[in-house]
């Protein structure tokens, strides 16, 4: 007969705290502290990052070798990005594009980092263009709007968004070209630098250590419990943890199993790159933003 030597009145209290760690967890990364200088979505993977779905592949492998292209040859390098998200809640869309280009370091970290940040809303039916102080001379707030209500709006309307942001790209990049920068590019290609979000590590922890002291007292009150383990038991199984063949573990492993998870999720999910479009790079030769972030409010935006 199967032994099962997890104390019966141990079982709804492990529920119950498998429970409260995913609900820890979700608040740890949807509860964070706004902040404009932290972008709310996942580290970039490219200079285009479509959350919606609405650009097609070969769309945004034309998009990304144009970009890539532009920073190249130009000198001061400039970068623009795209995002396309579906919505941004109870945020305003100049906020919550502020804080993407901001987070995201668009630009280089010389002083002159020009740079911009093409942002959509699909759901919300806005969009806005942040451009950073450096290419204002370029890419002024009447010129960028201009450019958007004549080449984004209309595909818009015709829910034709790929094709929106294409044209538009290739008016900020032809924009540009007519005055003056391109010239080859000399600056070196810098990797963004890493922003670990202290904060939300911190709330983890607190979370982590809070859960674990629960978990000690559930030990401790379970000890003096008839039903576990003899010595005999302990001795075959060898303190193993999970695994065997299905057969159960001691409460003692399973508790240290749970204490494990418990660390590993308090831990990331403070992290604010947690989402199905990881940070890590799509492939290719991108090496991601200069680390710039430049963005004092320039720029248009408008809805369809």
């Amino acid at each position: 007969m199967k032994r099962n030597f997890l104390p019966r009145q141990l079982k709804p209290l492990l529920i119950i705290l498998a429970i409260l760690v995913a609900g820890l967890t979700a608040f740890s990364q949807e509860n964070q502290p706004w902040s404009q200088n932290t972008s709310p979505l996942p580290p970039p993977t490219g200079f285009v990052n479509d959350y919606a779905g609405v650009i097609d592949p070969a769309t945004k492998q034309a998009l990304e070798t144009k970009l890539k292209n532009l920073k190249d040859t130009t000198n001061p390098s400039v970068e623009i990005a795209v995002a396309v998200v579906k919505t941004t809640g109870e945020r305003a869309i100049f906020d919550y594009s502020l804080a993407v280009a901001r987070g995201w370091k668009i630009g280089s970290v010389d002083d002159d980092n020009p740079s911009a940040l093409l942002f959509i809303a699909i759901d919300d039916r806005k969009y806005l263009t942040q451009v950073s102080k450096d290419l204002e001379d370029e890419l002024p707030d009447g010129v960028v709007g201009s450019l958007q209500r004549q080449f984004l709006v209309p595909e818009f309307k015709k829910a034709n968004y790929a094709k929106g942001i294409s044209d538009t790209i290739d008016a900020y990049i032809a924009t540009i070209r007519n005055k003056g920068n391109t010239s080859g590019n000399s600056n070196t290609v810098r990797q963004p630098s890493s922003d670990s979000g202290s904060g939300g590590a911190f709330f983890g922890l607190f979370c982590c250590a809070g859960i674990i002291l629960i978990v000690i007292v559930i030990l401790i009150a379970s000890r003096g419990n008839k039903g576990g383990p003899s010595a005999s038991d302990r001795n075959r199984w060898g303190g193993g943890g999970f695994g065997g063949g299905g057969r159960s573990s001691s409460g003692g492993d399973i508790a240290s199993a749970v204490i494990g998870g418990i660390i590993g999720a308090a831990l990331s999910g403070g992290s604010s790159s947690s989402s199905s479009d990881s940070g890590s790079s799509s492939g290719g030769d991108w090496g991601g933003f200069g680390g710039g972030g430049d963005f004092g409010g320039g720029g248009a935006g408008g809805d369809w």
